[in-house]
């Protein structure tokens, strides 16, 4: 009976460790749980202050610990940055374990794989899509980067948004309304249009934003510059992070409405807004005339500027709006083609979040800067005075 006792607590002395064990084999190694990484293969990041002997003492000693254990791994890569001082390791487990518990190592992260990020083409696009991805015109294929704006939200200052249309995919919300007595929906089709430019899933530039409805201008498609300040107020005092308003509407010069414009960008919202159809200076409209806004004059399918589109020194990129293709209201699978500043206006703000979520800027300054240095040059005819850029998305063709 003692035998069987004895041999009954040795089993369970090698039991219960197995079921003690931790997930995690040693605190230092930070990713433990990751499974997207290289098999076997580790980076190692030693403490701030090590000195040269200690590391060339802890290479020694790992060199030593892998030989005894496999001849196929060892050191890799090492690091030596002001930052980072390292190296990378191929190691089973137990050498990982041994290397963790080294006073000198800071911490231990499995080798991540990394991937480009994927390019996508959408064959068939409208013709403004595939101006803004290619450096040449008459392209109707769209290519982009698969982050397409995700992360990133587009406060549409319009005449609301028809947020059932199947463009938006359920990434429409609505915010405000300002139209007193009007229902929480578009009744003109103007700024659902807009959206489905912005950040449909086929007429968009940014198909992964979010959308969301500020109504300004009634069934009409008119409103008032009080509404609009209204909007533009409700914009800087909720929006969230990467946030993007797009207003394709304009009057008289308004000193008011151009400090509203103003005070939204310095709390750190990207305004981009439409230059006007009058084929005038923009100096003479609102919200146009706000330098901090990105004012946006149009252009047609062949580069030459719409006889409609105003001009002037304000102008900071031109987009694509004449005969343009997007959704509009009567119905879930709604389009229209219709032409003005109003739709070169939001290809370029589905550009600017775009921009946000593929390269992180931060602030309404990087994105303009951005899209400055990224648009494509002296392709515009009779510019007349504006800046001679068209709005391009950098994806390389």
């Amino acid at each position: 009976m003692a035998s069987y006792l004895t041999k009954l607590a040795a089993l369970a002395a090698l039991i219960v460790p197995l079921l003690a064990a931790p997930t995690n084999p040693h605190l230092k190694i930070r990713n433990f749980q990751s499974t997207d990484v290289v098999e076997d293969s580790y980076i190692v990041v030693y403490k701030p202050d090590i000195t040269a002997d200690v590391i060339s003492s802890h290479v020694a000693s790992v060199s030593a610990s892998i030989a005894r254990r496999d001849t196929t791994s060892g050191i890799g890569a090492t690091y030596d940055l002001p930052l980072l001082k390292g190296y990378q390791v191929s190691a089973d487990a137990a050498t990982i374990a041994e290397i963790a518990a080294k006073p000198e190592v800071a911490y231990i992260e499995k080798d991540g794989i990394v991937t480009t990020q994927a390019l996508q083409t959408q064959s068939g696009a409208p013709y403004g899509l595939g101006r803004l991805s290619h450096r040449a015109a008459g392209s109707t294929s769209y290519i982009y980067d698969s982050t397409a704006g995700s992360g990133v939200t587009i406060y549409v200052v319009d005449t609301g948004v028809y947020l059932e249309h199947s463009e938006f995919g359920g990434r429409a919300t609505w915010g405000a309304n300002f139209i007193s007595g009007s229902p929480n929906t578009d009744e003109y089709g103007h700024g659902t249009h807009c959206a489905g430019t912005a950040a449909g899933s086929t007429y968009g530039i940014s198909k992964k934003a979010s959308i969301v409805a500020v109504k300004v201008l009634d069934k009409n498609g008119s409103g008032t510059f009080s509404g609009v300040i209204s909007g533009i107020q409700w914009v800087a005092t909720n929006a969230v992070p990467n946030s993007v308003l797009t207003m394709s509407l304009g009057g008289g010069f308004s000193s008011a409405v151009n400090s509203a414009v103003a005070s939204a960008v310095n709390a750190g919202v990207t305004v981009v807004v439409a230059a006007g159809n009058s084929n005038a200076d923009a100096s003479g409209y609102s919200p146009a005339s706000e330098p901090s806004a990105i004012t946006v004059a149009a252009s047609d399918s062949t580069d030459v500027r719409a006889s409609f589109s105003n001009y002037g020194s304000l102008i900071d990129v031109f987009g694509p709006g004449v005969n343009v293709l997007s959704s509009w209201i009567g119905g879930t699978t709604a389009t229209n083609t219709i032409s003005g500043t109003s739709m070169a206006t939001p290809h370029i703000a589905g550009l600017a979040a775009y921009l946000i979520g593929l390269e992180g800027l931060s602030t309404p300054a990087a994105v303009v800067a951005r899209i400055t240095a990224l648009g494509t040059t002296g392709k515009i005819t009779d510019p007349k005075g504006s800046v001679n850029l068209l709005g391009y998305n950098g994806n390389g063709a």
